[in-house]
């Protein structure tokens, strides 16, 4: 049985699809997202942007919940496929998304190579990579965050999760890194050989990084191609059959 860990309101069409293939799984969401107020200053940077970035999904949810797209003139980017079907569906306009869905592919774009001076507007939650806003500050932009929400823990029973995962579990998917760190913080310590024992289906060359730095050997971690609900889905059905 798979372990799904997407927040709520992230994970619906993925846990429809395992539902219509009969794929068993426990559905538990380890954090949630909470839209953030935007202040007038937030306003007043994406109406003088020249370039807007999204970072994921629910920034583009709530930035939506707050602001008309008429509102938003400038040229928008998404890090993955699924933002930027986020942003298509809100603004009816074009979005550039970049084959490697990852900040290190949105970096390459042409769009973001000759950017001096340009005003740029990254919209994301509360942490997250710092490699984005870096990178364009090196190439001479002026780069400014706008949160649009927050990622917070669930506060759960990690002792009783963890006794009812051994009883069920063979596999768990964690769609980010603030996930599969919070899956074991919540962990007790002396249970969490038992998750390093388990299969994992991660979205990124990084994620994997962060789970081998936690333990998990690397003939346990199964990449699939992005967090796009369809990605995850073949990952799944691929490690489904691999175990026929």
């Amino acid at each position: 049985m798979f372990l799904i860990t997407r927040p709520a309101g992230k994970a619906d069409h993925l846990l429809e699809a395992l539902d219509s293939q009969d794929i068993a799984y426990l559905y538990q969401p380890v954090i949630t997202t909470q839209m953030v107020q935007l202040k007038a200053r937030d306003v007043k940077a994406l109406h003088q942007a020249e370039l807007v970035i999204f970072v994921s999904v629910s920034a583009v949810n709530a930035l939506e919940q707050q602001m008309s797209a008429a509102d938003l003139s400038a040229p928008l980017l998404a890090v993955g496929e699924t933002t930027a079907a986020a942003l298509v569906r809100w603004t009816g306009r074009h979005v550039q998304v970049p084959t490697d869905q990852r900040s290190e592919g949105l970096l390459a774009l042409p769009e973001l190579q000759n950017v001096t001076g340009k005003r740029i507007v990254v919209v994301r939650g509360n942490a997250g990579r710092e490699l984005i806003k870096h990178t364009l500050l090196q190439r001479g932009a002026s780069v400014r965050y706008v949160q649009s929400y927050s990622r917070n823990p669930l506060p759960l029973d990690g002792q009783q999760l963890c006794w009812q995962w051994q009883q069920h579990i063979s596999c768990i998917v964690a769609t980010s890194n603030e996930i599969l760190q919070r899956i074991f913080d919540l962990v007790p310590v002396e249970q969490q050989v038992w998750l390093c024992q388990q299969q994992w289906i991660l979205v990124s060359p990084r994620a994997r990084d962060s789970a081998l730095a936690l333990g998990i050997v690397p003939q346990h971690i199964h990449l699939a191609k992005s967090a796009n609900d369809d990605d995850l889905l073949a990952a799944i059905k691929q490690f489904n059959k691999e175990r026929l």
